[in-house]
């Protein structure tokens, strides 16, 4: 008896993430024409399919939309609900595997590679994410071998459920696909429909070369992607520093700068005196405030030097706060203490050359971009095989992590 090939990446899809928390919570509006506008509401965000059949369409005027659907439904969005629930779905799926990459606030991927173990029944692994995440948005998953064939496999699948591709099935399942899904750009897949490719078969019947000579690498990518074979990896989302957060609840909502920025201040001096925080230095600094009405703002500070004392933090956060614009009423705050580190003090090089400065000044600025990138961006080379007569087997690149 074959056995089945091993699939290794699920996708987890809610299309139209914002409208479809707002319908969510809407039942009522199941089949009607409905428009998702932006916090201004003069234009489209979002509409729903009944809505696009007379012409509606994102980034449209409002105006325009309502003339040409006079029954048209118009909700505004909440980008602080929509936020909240993307972080949901991210830890619905880091249930299951330590390994997520948000592509895209609505559609996430995960490694399934070594779960066997642990979901070993079959379809074990797909209950499990689904049971996680919010059944009232009615997430699509998908699983197959490669990040895209796994996300057509989530768009094509009914929604609350899931649907396997095998990898010997891919190019069979993918090619009946419509174009536009490919991963293009809007420019790309307009060219396509007029050499009159419509279908993810008709494009992966093109000669490699000439797709890449016509599109590059991305076509060349999207070429194999077409095939089954898609070579983008999945990149995780960092594992998170330590942090702190402290939160007020505002009853009734503040109205005024002053009242915030005392707010803020208290927040601080609560989150510095935290258990994690005691005799620890912070690199990052995060705000978030939100209205009554769900609308969002955030700011992020990342410090050039990691410090402990609450004077140095509160001069960083206070210019944040003196030329904000808030969106309205503010009923939640959030402060963030990120990037602690257990770095106390610093000794300086008593031969205090500018060689040494240097040093210095690159060393905190890779550490600086590593808590931001969750990486170390630079690399150093090393001498591995000196006497070899191959010139790339004497070096090589490693991180450098200082």
């Amino acid at each position: 008896m074959p056995t089945r090939s091993v699939t290794s990446t699920a996708c987890l899809l809610v299309p139209s993430l914002a409208l479809s928390c707002e319908l969510a919570e809407r039942p009522q509006l199941a089949g009607a024409r409905v428009a998702l506008a932006d916090a201004s509401g003069a234009r489209v965000v979002d509409c729903t399919a009944e809505a696009a059949r007379y012409g509606v369409r994102a980034g449209q005027q409002l105006r325009t939309a309502a003339a040409l659907c006079p029954s048209l439904v118009t909700i505004e969005e909440r980008p602080a609900y929509v936020a909240r629930i993307a972080e949901a779905l991210l830890e619905a799926l880091l249930t299951v595997s330590p390994l997520v990459e948000e592509a895209a606030p609505g559609t996430l991927y995960a490694s399934l590679h070594g779960l066997d173990g642990l979901y070993p029944a079959p379809g074990a692994v797909e209950r499990a994410i689904l049971a996680a995440a919010p059944r009232t948005l009615q997430p699509r998953l998908g699983i197959a071998n490669t990040r895209f064939t796994a996300l057509v496999a989530a768009h094509c699948a009914a929604p609350g459920e899931s649907l396997r591709v095998d990898a010997e099935d891919a190019a069979h399942f993918l090619g009946g696909r419509p174009a536009a899904w490919l991963p293009l750009d809007g420019e790309a897949i307009e060219r396509l429909h007029r050499f009159g490719i419509e279908t993810i078969a008709g494009f992966a019947a093109l000669l490699a070369h000439a797709v890449e000579a016509q599109f590059g690498t991305a076509g060349r990518n999207a070429w194999l992607a077409a095939r089954g074979l898609d070579p983008t990896p999945l990149r995780p989302r960092p594992f998170a520093p330590e942090r702190v957060v402290e939160h007020a609840q505002n009853e009734p909502p503040l109205v005024s700068r002053e009242a915030v920025t005392l707010t803020l201040e208290q927040l601080l001096i609560r989150a510095l005196r935290h258990p994690r925080a005691q005799g620890r230095f912070i690199r990052s600094i995060r705000l978030r405030a939100t209205t009554e009405d769900d609308r969002l703002w955030e700011r992020t500070q990342m410090l050039r030097e990691p410090s402990g004392d609450r004077a140095r933090l509160w001069h960083t956060i206070r210019p944040l706060l003196e030329y904000a614009q808030y969106p309205g009423p503010i009923a939640h705050l959030e402060l963030e203490l990120g990037g602690l580190t257990a770095e106390r003090a610093r000794q300086p090089s008593l031969l205090d050359t500018e060689r040494v400065r240097c040093r210095e000044q690159m060393d905190e600025m890779v550490r600086h971009l590593k808590l931001r990138y969750g990486l170390s961006p630079m690399a150093r080379v090393v001498e591995v095989e000196s006497w070899s007569r191959i010139p790339e087997r004497r070096w090589a690149l490693m991180d450098y992590d200082p």
